[in-house]
């Protein structure tokens, strides 16, 4: 039996893949929601300011000193625009990559294959998200964050009053993407173990795959092919040669061929063809006309 390698058309326990996705569209509705909140400067620099007051990390002042003395220096990741913005592009992409799966799965056109190459993407966005998240803030020799921001790794008990919301949305936001990587992590390792067909799958697809080799034959095979080309003109000519002449054929002959018309003519006429018969009216006669005449027409008519 020949051996082919090939992937899968179906999920295994497709309910297993329906579930993820029930699963995955509140999570991607909680990234648009709180990425969005954050979007563009709603608590990230009083979280900024709010560390440096504490000693946590540096104050953003010392973007304005630097840039007033000319001496400009990158705002960390942990507390730059980019980061937000990055968060909002992958949480809308997350969205639309889902209404896709969600089409093709039911259309069982989402095969494993882009399974695993969606959610190795999806995996590598949001994994850099948390990377940026957690980035050290080391602009300032004097207070230095080697680690996690102090929201993440102090709690929000150093909130200042009015910061206490905004410090858990910023948590919330550091826990709905750690939520989003483990949940495409899963995508991930369902669509391989889907992938690679099963025993009897491989025997399926090997018995069909014969059938269609079979059948290709048959629809290739044609007496022709053993012919030469000569010779399959001469046949095509001497078919040609023998076919029934048409009335209009040269040499078909003078008289028109009967058709249920003229057949019909020739009996109302007595017998004689329409084209035999004159403009009086017909030699012969009619049928019904002599008996009529022989009775006799009566004189009052």
């Amino acid at each position: 039996m020949v051996r082919r390698f090939f992937f899968t058309h179906e999920y295994r326990l497709p309910k297993v893949f329906l579930a993820l996705l029930v699963l995955e569209f509140p999570l991607t509705i909680a990234c648009l929601a709180l990425y969005g909140i954050a979007d563009p400067d709603t608590y990230r620099t009083k979280l900024w300011q709010n560390g440096a007051d504490q000693g946590f990390n540096s104050s953003p002042n010392e973007i304005i000193y630097s840039y007033a003395n000319y001496k400009p220096i990158a705002v960390p990741m942990v507390w730059s625009s980019a980061l937000v913005q990055f968060n909002i592009v992958i949480a809308v992409l997350s969205m639309f990559l889902l209404l896709v799966k969600s089409t093709m799965f039911v259309l069982h056109s989402f095969w494993p294959i882009l399974g695993v190459l969606v959610s190795i993407l999806e995996v590598a966005l949001y994994a850099v998200s948390i990377k940026h998240q957690s980035t050290p803030d080391m602009t300032d020799p004097a207070h230095p964050s080697p680690g996690l921001p102090w929201y993440l790794s102090k709690g929000c008990m150093y909130a200042a009053a009015g910061n206490h919301g905004f410090c858990m949305q910023a948590r919330a936001v550091f826990g709905v993407t750690c939520a989003m990587v483990a949940l495409f992590s899963v995508y991930f390792i369902w669509s391989v173990m889907s992938m690679w067909p099963t025993p009897s799958e491989r025997a399926e697809r090997d018995q069909q795959y014969e059938a269609d080799i079979e059948m290709k034959k048959v629809n290739e095979y044609s007496p022709d092919s053993e012919l030469s080309r000569e010779e399959v003109w001469e046949r095509n000519r001497q078919m040609f040669l023998n076919l029934p002449k048409t009335p209009n054929t040269p040499g078909f002959g003078r008289q028109n061929p009967m058709t249920p018309r003229t057949v019909a003519f020739t009996q109302l006429n007595g017998g004689q063809a329409p084209s035999q018969s004159s403009t009086a009216g017909p030699s012969g006669g009619l049928k019904f006309r002599d008996q009529y005449g022989e009775a006799g027409v009566p004189d009052g008519r």
